[in-house]
């Protein structure tokens, strides 16, 4: 692994163990929102959080937006079924049901919004939101760096 995916590495794993213990923990630890801008809304690479009973979307961040292609409000309607390729949604829907706690895997095909297909690394971690059990994912498109490795 090359220095800046090592550090990227890095990165991902202490922002994932910020939000698990910062942002969506029990009601009594409420993060700032300068806190949540910096480790969710400002990152980098694309995230979301979505609802695991309704696989709505609960949040985006501004790196998703950009990435794929919607407004805000677009992106807060669909749920994540919309952002994969139609017959890729069936296998998902199949493998979802044994999704660890914790998950990094891939390459998974994404669909944009102007119906483009990239290949994306998911890393995905569940966590509550408000009173929701939810999932918080950062997908990470492998289209200018296909040979990332799989932790």
């Amino acid at each position: 692994m090359d220095q800046s995916a090592a550090e990227r590495a890095a990165l991902m794993k202490a922002i994932k163990v910020e939000l698990k213990q910062q942002l969506w923990t029990e009601s009594r630890v409420r993060p700032t929102y300068g806190r949540y801008l910096s480790l969710f809304i400002l990152n980098p690479e694309p995230m979301w959080v979505y609802d695991v009973e309704t696989l709505a979307i609960l949040d985006v961040n501004e790196a998703a937006l950009h990435g794929y292609g919607y407004l805000r409000d677009e992106f807060l309607a669909l749920t994540i079924k919309a952002l994969r390729p139609a017959e890729d949604v069936p296998k998902f829907l199949e493998l979802l049901a044994d999704t660890p706690n914790f998950d990094r895997s891939g390459p998974w095909r994404h669909k944009l919004k102007n119906g483009t297909i990239i290949q994306v690394l998911i890393t995905s971690h569940s966590v509550k939101f408000g009173d929701r059990d939810a999932r918080l994912v950062m997908a990470e498109n492998l289209t200018h760096n296909p040979t990332i490795e799989i932790e």
